[in-house]
């Protein structure tokens, strides 16, 4: 089976690495199996689990990336001292670690007629706080308390085909999604809400005109932004009054950070003369004129 899961993959990836280069991954715990970490420790069985997981990766082409090393960097500068409140997949993109996280959770099941592993993994893309991809992949029972075979058996069990009718493993169907997705980013482009709010106790409001901007209305001058920094000029507003505008589609490059939009921002109001906040998330940004 691994043999198949080598010539696939390289047909896959001489196949799409005309059109993208492949992104840096890194395997994680999921938030449940995070939450359950004891002393900071990676389970032995989780620790399995995500090699034989992170081996797929790296024989598909992927550049791959330390999870414990990263971790371990997130502990030395406090950000995890409480992980019930703690966001390990934020602060994780903030430390710009990998393109793509792959969240790992994992079930081993002891029966008398032989042992199973469920392997469930969830991809995230650092422009998108949508998942770009999940996979359940459930190995035969068999009579082995080996992990890594176990979880290997997991992964490369075949249950899908593609187009051409070649046999696709769990983790075939996973990578592919990958790029797929990957693939449609780099078309079409990420997107990001944009919030833009009216304090209570600012001066103006949307229709005010501002002087900088050859008197034209705040509203038009922000629309202005919107379409010549989104990609394709392509933005959706989803709401416009008196006090607030908001954008629920706003499209940008896929290799672009939600950061770079905001520095774009800052500039744009700078120039604007106007005070302001601004606030993000992975795809979120809110800005507040004061």
């Amino acid at each position: 089976m691994v043999s198949v899961l080598l010539s696939l993959g390289a047909h896959a990836q001489d196949k799409k690495s005309d059109r993208i280069i492949l992104p840096s991954i890194m395997i994680l715990p999921g938030k449940k199996a995070f939450k359950n970490l004891n002393d900071n420790k990676i389970p032995f069985n989780l620790k399995v689990g995500m090699a034989a997981v992170n081996d797929a990766f790296k024989n598909f082409g992927f550049d791959t990336k330390d999870f414990e090393a990263a971790y371990n960097q997130l502990l030395r500068t406090g950000k995890l001292k409480d992980c019930d409140r703690c966001e390990p997949l934020e602060l994780l993109f903030d430390q710009a670690v990998a393109d793509v996280l792959v969240e790992l959770e994992m079930e081993y099941v002891e029966t008398p007629h032989g042992n199973k592993v469920t392997v469930i993994v969830e991809a995230y893309h650092y422009s998108s706080s949508t998942s770009w991809a999940s996979e359940v992949c459930e190995s035969r029972y068999i009579r082995s308390p080996d992990i890594s075979a176990l979880t290997k058996n997991a992964i490369n069990m075949v249950n899908y085909a593609d187009k051409k009718g070649n046999d696709l493993s769990y983790i075939d169907h996973f990578m592919l999604e990958i790029v797929d997705y990957l693939d449609r980013c780099v078309e079409f482009g990420s997107i990001a809400n944009i919030e833009f709010t009216i304090d209570s106790a600012a001066d103006c409001d949307m229709n005010c005109k501002i002087p900088e901007a050859d008197n034209a209305r705040l509203k038009y001058v922000i629309e202005d932004w919107l379409e010549a920094n989104a990609k394709d000029g392509y933005y959706r507003i989803q709401t416009s009054t008196a006090n607030q505008l908001t954008v629920d589609e706003f499209r940008y490059e896929c290799n672009m950070r939600t950061s770079r939009i905001e520095r774009k921002l800052t500039r744009f109001f700078d120039d604007l003369g106007l005070d302001f906040e601004i606030k993000t998330g992975r795809s979120s940004i809110f800005v507040k004129i004061l």
